[in-house]
């Protein structure tokens, strides 16, 4: 998934976040808003986590720095 691709749904999503947190607070008072925005922020904090630790679990494994990438070369014992 593309940057651009990632930061389209993410504005998208907040969109509909705060428009059914508008809807909310309107139908059940202030109350009711406060608690939907902390259970959306709680979410968005969980999700950011997770996010952070499959990018973590994506990275390439480092190898030795002896290793020029020729697989076929002759290996030498020092």
């Amino acid at each position: 998934m593309t940057r651009r691709l990632q930061v389209l749904f993410l504005l998208s999503l907040a969109g509909v976040l705060l428009a059914v947190g508008v809807v909310v607070g309107e139908l059940a008072g202030p109350l009711a808003a406060a608690v939907y925005g902390a259970a959306v922020l709680a979410l968005l904090v969980v999700g950011a986590v997770r996010a952070r630790r499959a990018v973590a679990a994506r990275r390439p494994v480092q190898h030795c720095s002896c290793c020029d990438g020729d697989h076929a070369a002759p290996v030498q014992v020092v």
